[in-house]
């Protein structure tokens, strides 16, 4: 794996793949992640988790390499419950491209494709695939703007 500081409580039903160098900052809050029966929540290599993580992975959770996850971000592929009665919604699958970074307290949701080299601000709600190259933010979250990103540039955590 990589290094895990702090507290990071993994509940796996499922399948957990982790690649290199991958690290788990949980302090001051500590972090969650529970892989449901049947669901694969993969990550990449280089990735980093910062403190307050929250995945709920019921079917499937895909992070690329080079990726950075800010503090206090969740990820939920299913709503977990019906809405009412007539809520027919299942669990859709989660894609995190390669050199993607996540804000600070951003909410991923079911059904999500975001594209590589993709920053989602602080406090976003994702609720629709997000391209390739682009600044997006808000509740739901929209491109805001596109950002440059030479093919060989690798996103960093400092």
């Amino acid at each position: 794996m990589g290094r895990i500081t702090g507290r990071l409580t993994i509940k796996n039903k499922g399948k957990f793949v982790v690649g290199r160098n991958v690290s788990f900052h949980s302090k001051p809050f500590q972090s969650s992640i529970s892989v449901s029966k049947l669901a694969t929540l993969s990550v990449g290599d280089n990735v980093f988790f910062n403190y307050g993580l929250d995945i709920g992975c019921t079917k499937s959770i895909r992070i690329g390499s080079n990726t950075i996850i800010g503090p206090m971000v969740n990820m939920i592929d299913t709503n977990f419950h019906p809405v009412d009665a007539d809520d027919r919604s299942e669990s859709k699958d989660i894609v995190i491209s390669d050199n993607v970074w996540i804000g600070r307290g951003a909410l991923i949701l079911p059904g999500v494709t975001i594209g590589r080299n993709t920053v989602i601000a602080a406090g976003s709600v994702v609720t629709r695939d997000i391209p390739s190259n682009v600044l997006a933010g808000g509740t739901p979250a929209k491109v805001i703007r596109e950002i440059r990103v030479p093919n060989e540039w690798i996103r960093r955590y400092n």
